[in-house]
């Protein structure tokens, strides 16, 4: 009978050689902080061998220590390269129903959003040394309906244009307070959401949007870039007929509402910044088998510009995965070295 264990250094051998070259890699990787791994991503003079991912969700707690551990505990289970906080903080509520009414809403002070600032405290503290912390930052629309509770009040707007601007640029003034409020409190940068320009609300060729909201979206922007080095443009999804509209808002990294690879091509050209995206967050990414996902992060990497991260076009649902996610990540981060 044959004696196999004579074939074993052999074997270990083959195994070392052929892994050498990735081990290196995530040894070289594991080196440096997400921080910078993330920040590389913006010079795209370079080209990056480690494409960092990032999966982003809604957590049962809002404020608190308990949220503080789901945010933790969802960041490192998933290995993502950004620790974004969610946004929470609700308006107080402002019945309207005529133009008149829109006079309701009042500039909220940095005070208001303290139980926000406490959780970006505590994750600052907790893992600021690791990765980004990003906290979201809402629309001055997604905020006013919040407060009144209807998903319908830009059609409330487009009858009271005037006096709906108003409101837009005192929750305008809210946000700012809070962006402001968030950096002294140690946030890296913002994680923008912008709402209004797609066909479900205004459009972005409604006069509304072009005159009287979007200079009021773009100022959260405005606000984001001025304080922080690192921001990204969240488009919020919807139906778009043409994302240049966008390009002059002054984000560091763009997170599309497309996840189509032409779609994606496209945008690299129009905003000459780095992309953040190309799965939809209810696609095959939660729907499929971990290897179809995985079949379509090839048909995005293989496509996407050098300087990418992978993610969603939006948040995941709450039921998701954690292990399925960290697969998928792991799987993105040594992409570039295993299909060479």
């Amino acid at each position: 009978m044959r004696n196999n264990n004579i074939f074993k250094p052999v074997l270990l051998a083959v195994f070392v050689a052929a892994t050498a070259g990735q081990t290196a890699f995530a040894q070289n990787i594991s080196e440096q902080s997400k921080r910078e791994i993330v920040l590389r991503v913006l010079d795209q003079s370079k080209q990056n061998d480690y494409v960092p991912s990032a999966f982003f969700l809604h957590f049962p707690d809002k404020f608190g220590y308990k949220a503080v551990k789901e945010h933790l505990d969802f960041f490192h289970a998933t290995n993502n390269d950004i620790l974004k906080v969610q946004y929470e903080t609700l308006p107080p509520h402002w019945e309207i129903k005529t133009g008149a009414d829109f006079n309701k809403v009042q500039v909220l002070p940095e005070a208001y959003f303290e139980e926000q600032f406490k959780v970006i405290e505590d994750l600052v503290r907790e893992a600021g040394h690791e990765a980004l912390v990003i906290p979201t930052v809402y629309s001055p629309l997604m905020i006013l309906q919040q407060a009144t509770g209807n998903r319908e009040i830009y059609k409330l707007a487009e009858k009271y244009p005037v006096e709906a601007e108003k409101a837009f640029e005192k929750l305008a003034y809210s946000i700012e307070n809070y962006i402001r409020g968030a950096r002294k409190r140690g946030a890296d940068g913002f994680y923008v959401s912008s709402h209004g320009g797609n066909k479900e609300w205004f459009g972005q060729y409604n006069k509304v949007f072009l005159n009287h909201y979007r200079k009021w979206d773009k100022y959260i922007s405005e606000v984001a870039a001025e304080v922080a080095p690192i921001n990204i443009l969240h488009i919020c999804g919807g139906e778009y007929e043409d994302l240049s509209d966008w390009a002059d808002y002054p984000a560091s990294i763009i997170n599309l509402p497309e996840f189509d690879l032409e779609k994606i091509k496209k945008a690299q050209e129009v905003f000459h910044r780095p992309i953040f995206g190309g799965l939809d967050h209810h696609g095959v990414l939660i729907n499929g088998s971990i290897e179809e996902a995985k079949a379509q992060v090839d048909k995005i990497l293989q496509n996407a510009p050098q300087n990418f991260i992978l993610g969603a076009n939006c948040t995941v649902p709450n039921e998701t995965d954690y292990a399925r996610l960290r697969e998928l990540v792991d799987y993105v981060h040594t992409w570039r070295q295993t299909h060479k």
